[in-house]
């Protein structure tokens, strides 16, 4: 019961932060060719942080400059190249109402990209706050319970399978390559 209490707190946080957020209509033709730089939060889950790694590949492939974020223990999973675009948060960075901490929202919302991408399959109020917390026009995330509020982009997932869920988001990003 309490749990459910703190998620309704900081729900009801978010939103207030949030209020005033308005999408811009933008046409996704394209828009993979223009942009330059990217913000990925990277999934929470284990397995789902290995299977989402060819997503990082792809943007490096097609010459994309990617700050990732994730968990300090799980930078050494990153493969070598992206290490050093890695921005790590830790416990100490997760408020009591599992939320980032004020250091964390400080850090991040002085950074600006063309695109926000929010890799994490599962609700997570923390990663759906921090990709609307960075500058960007486009978020991109999967469809979640209110995630209306936080993309303007959204990739439908039926599926249960980690490595064909982020194949598909894979999918997704390649026909908004042109």
């Amino acid at each position: 019961m309490f749990e459910f209490l703190k998620e309704k707190i900081a729900e009801k946080v978010i939103a207030k932060q949030l209020k005033d957020q308005n999408f811009e209509q933008h046409t996704f033709t394209g828009f993979l060719k223009s942009s330059y730089t990217f913000f990925v939060a990277m999934p929470e889950e284990d397995r789902d942080f290995t299977y989402s790694l060819p997503i990082l590949n792809f943007l490096a492939e097609n010459k994309k400059s990617a700050m990732i974020l994730t968990r300090d223990f799980k930078v050494s999973l990153l493969p070598q190249r992206f290490k050093s675009k890695a921005i790590e948060y830790s416990e100490k960075d997760i408020t009591k109402w599992k939320l980032p901490a004020r250091q964390l929202i400080d850090k991040l919302s002085e950074m600006q990209f063309n695109v926000s991408i929010d890799l994490n399959r599962k609700d997570s109020l923390f990663h759906s706050y921090i990709a609307n917390i960075v500058k960007t026009p486009l978020k991109i995330g999967f469809v979640k319970s209110d995630s209306d509020k936080f993309y303007n982009f959204q990739i439908i997932n039926h599926e249960d399978n980690p490595e064909i869920s982020y194949q598909n988001f894979l999918n997704c990003l390649k026909m908004f390559q042109d």
